[in-house]
């Protein structure tokens, strides 16, 4: 647990920096700020509960079913509890902005029936197999979008500044860049049993620029219903190809 707890505080104090430059000075809801730490580190917590407690794991299973279906659960509650401060953030909706990506929805729909067939289909082949591809066509995306694209982005995007600029030329929201380099952080950063930090540079670029595709999904859509697709697409297609 105070691993655990350590790895959460490293993470928020990497990103704080960019919180607090990129802050709304003129209309700041600091709140917001406390509630995205504080929701984090209990997200943290909810999610990684079953494997520090194995009495908590209602599914045995070497996948972390029990810990991603805390997450959600906790997630929606803490979301519905402070559903008002997300003001015009409301991205957990199925809901999509009028003509917003509808070209793009139409191709991922398609690609998620197809991979949904070649998962039960999988089913036949191998146990092992079929449980891998349901966990991940189920609940990695369910979990993450919630958390990072529909609560963290949500928050962050009504204290932060919309836009950001290196001069001239605009480099897009700062909401959706520190909740990218947290993405990023999450699946890239530890500490082991002998309390040594360790960072794989590799894994951060790439669940960074994961990061930055799903937000930039939500902010278009106005949902987060197109990001849990094709995160969820990301994680057994490439896998699926390799068993082909």
């Amino acid at each position: 647990m105070t691993k655990l707890l350590l790895e959460s505080i490293v993470e928020i104090i990497a990103v704080s920096p960019l919180i607090y430059f990129w802050t709304n000075k003129v209309d700041s809801k600091w709140k917001h700020i406390v509630l995205f730490v504080v929701y984090y580190t209990v997200y943290k917590c909810l999610l990684f509960f079953p494997i520090l407690i194995p009495e908590l794991k209602f599914i045995k299973s070497t996948w972390n079913w029990s810990g991603k279906t805390y997450a959600v659960i906790g997630s929606l509650i803490i979301y519905s509890i402070f559903s008002k401060e997300f003001i015009n953030y409301h991205y957990i909706t199925f809901k999509q902005n009028r003509n917003s990506l509808q070209a793009k929805f139409t191709v991922i729909i398609i690609l998620f029936i197809f991979t949904l067939i070649l998962t039960l289909f999988s089913f036949g082949q191998s146990l092992e197999k079929f449980e891998y591809l349901l966990f991940q066509f189920t609940m990695p995306g369910m979990d993450e979008e919630i958390a990072y694209r529909g609560i963290m982005l949500g928050l962050l995007s009504n204290t932060l500044r919309p836009k950001v600029y290196i001069g001239s030329f605009c480099i897009g929201s700062p909401a959706l860049l520190i909740t990218s380099v947290l993405f990023g952080l999450v699946h890239s950063f530890g500490i082991d049993n002998d309390w040594n930090f360790y960072q794989n540079w590799f894994e951060f670029i790439n669940a960074f620029s994961i990061g930055l595709i799903l937000g930039w999904m939500t902010i278009k859509s106005g949902s987060i219903l197109m990001s849990i697709l094709t995160h969820n697409l990301i994680n057994t297609i490439p896998k699926i190809i390799f068993w082909i």
